[in-house]
């Protein structure tokens, strides 16, 4: 993670990135297919997975009804896929006989990710793959990680540095036992490095991951 410019940026929201996987139906096959919209409460608790649902047609192409066959374990998640699914409609050349009576699978994931890069007028931050040979854990594990601050009193003071962080990621998600394995040399800095590898948190299934994350403040011309 590199900051330039007189950098850096505050807490930034994860994204939602949401893919519809057609388990019978090229995307051909639909007319209009919307994506469903993250709950924003889904997104304040952190909130992922996979809803599995059986749509029924209409000889139209419509989607008549919806079952959910897999919840993704959050029902406003299951909801959202739900309202969205029931305004798709298929070209009706693509329907075939057992889409009016056995229905059609399609499955829908949720998935929060941070962002790798951020840029205001005056600071910009960004995750970075030159980590002077420090193994890192990379940017797709995240699904939450603001990027540290840079005060004001640091940057008139023109302090750069790198500090290293060691970390392990939680049963929940959260980085635990966050500890500086080589300081900036300014206690600022690092402070702020800690404090904000405090509030990363990882997709779950990195639950026990030790990894080391460089961070390195710099000031731009």
């Amino acid at each position: 993670m590199n900051f330039m410019r007189s950098p850096v940026l505050f807490c930034i929201f994860a994204i939602a990135i949401l893919i519809g996987l057609n388990a019978q139906a090229t995307a051909s096959d639909w007319l209009s297919a919307p994506k469903p919209k993250f709950p924003s409460g889904a997104l304040r608790k952190f909130s992922e997975g996979s809803v599995k649902l059986r749509l029924f047609l209409g000889k139209d192409g419509s989607v008549a009804t919806v079952t959910i066959l897999r919840s993704s374990g959050d029902s406003s998640l299951d909801e959202a896929a739900r309202n969205a699914v029931l305004k798709w409609k298929m070209n009706p050349s693509a329907i075939k006989q057992s889409d009016l009576t056995k229905g059609r699978v399609e499955e829908i994931e949720f998935r929060q990710e941070a962002p790798v890069a951020a840029i205001y007028p005056d600071r910009a931050a960004a995750f970075t793959t030159d980590t002077g040979g420090v193994r890192q854990a990379t940017p797709e594990q995240w699904m939450f990680a603001p990027f540290p601050s840079y005060s004001l009193s640091e940057r008139r003071l023109h302090h750069t540095g790198k500090v290293i962080l060691y970390g392990r990621i939680g049963a929940d998600g959260h980085v635990v036992d966050v500890r500086v394995l080589q300081g900036s040399g300014y206690p600022e800095l690092d402070r702020c490095a800690v404090a904000a590898l405090r509030l990363w948190r990882a997709h779950k299934k990195y639950a026990g991951t030790e990894f080391k994350q460089p961070i390195t403040f710099t000031m731009g011309r």
